[in-house]
Order: C-alpha cells, then sequence, then structure tokens
C-alpha cells in the first residue's frame, strides 16, 4: 500500500493512536476542571424535633467555576425530601417560605449563603431525629457539577466546617 513497509505501517498506527489517546486526556482533563468547581463551607443544621418532622440545614455554596450552575436538587437518607426554601414577600407585606422551583443558581465565581432566615434547605418527613453531635449526610445535585456529598454536623449553636466526604466524578475542593 503506497510502498509503505508493514514497519513503517505500524509506526504510523501507533503514532495515530498515541495522538488520539492525548486528545481524549486533554478533553477529559478541560471537562474535568470545569465540572469540579463547586465548594461547600460552614455547613451545619438544627437539631430535629422528632422523626417525622423537619429540620433546617445551612451552609456557603460556592462556584469557582467560570460557568454558571444550578442547585437542581438535594437528597438524603435522613429525610423523605430535601426542598430548597426561600423567604419571600407577599403582597399584604407577609414573610412566607417558599419553595424554590427549578433550582438555585449560582453564578460563575460567586457564592450563595442557606443561612437561618433566609434561603435554606429543608429536610421533610425525618426518618430519624438526628440530634446535636450527629452528622447528616447530603448530596447537593448540581446541573453542571454532578454530585456533591456534604457531611453536616448537628449543631444547636450553629456553624461547624462542612466537611465534603466523597470526591465523586465532578466534585473537587
Amino acid at each position: 500500500m503506497f510502498g509503505l513497509s508493514k514497519l513503517r505501517l505500524v509506526e504510523i498506527g501507533i503514532a495515530l493512536l498515541l495522538t488520539i489517546a492525548a486528545l481524549i486526556f486533554v478533553g477529559l482533563t478541560v471537562w474535568a476542571a470545569e465540572t469540579g468547581r463547586i465548594s461547600v463551607a460552614d455547613a451545619w443544621a438544627d437539631p430535629a424535633g422528632a422523626a417525622g418532622g423537619s429540620m433546617a440545614a445551612y451552609m456557603t455554596i460556592a462556584n469557582r467555576s467560570h460557568k454558571a450552575d444550578v442547585l437542581k436538587r438535594v437528597r438524603t437518607a435522613t429525610a423523605r425530601a430535601v426542598e430548597i426554601n426561600q423567604p419571600a414577600m407577599t403582597g399584604d407585606g407577609i414573610m412566607q417560605i417558599r419553595k424554590v422551583e427549578g433550582g438555585l443558581p449560582i453564578d460563575a465565581g460567586a457564592s450563595i449563603v442557606l443561612s437561618p432566615g433566609g434561603t435554606h434547605l429543608r429536610l421533610v418527613g425525618l426518618r430519624d431525629a438526628p440530634n446535636a453531635g450527629e452528622d447528616i449526610l447530603l448530596t447537593l445535585e448540581f446541573d453542571r457539577a454532578g454530585p456533591v456529598d456534604v457531611l453536616v454536623p448537628v449543631s444547636s449553636v450553629g456553624s461547624d466546617a462542612a466537611r465534603v466526604t466523597a470526591e465523586l466524578p465532578g466534585t473537587r475542593n
């Protein structure tokens, strides 16, 4: 074929495979760097009342990416559901807590603070009633960054440092 020896064809084939492997590696590296830019700090949760009830969790979520992301949902084995709640003023001037629909956007390079009296996570239908000193594992699911596991300490005195407990694809600190 075109006057090339078998050895030369093998060399060209190996060079082609190495080039393709390098391109795939670079592409995956860029993807991982872009999707793994969510960090979580200062997570804590109020102690719960009783099983079947609810409790709130708070934290600071930073999007260190160059692209906006959306916290789509949160899940945990501790509760039947987790809602993203936000205070809103009614037309009558009454403050109400409303469930955020469609997710919580986080601009590129920005942080959001989930805090008492502000936007927060509400764990609804608790399977157990976590007490102060225990931890709750929450999985935050982002549109771009994917899942981020956060171990949230239950504390009656407020913020302890959050500990990101898993290095899942798309999660880095």
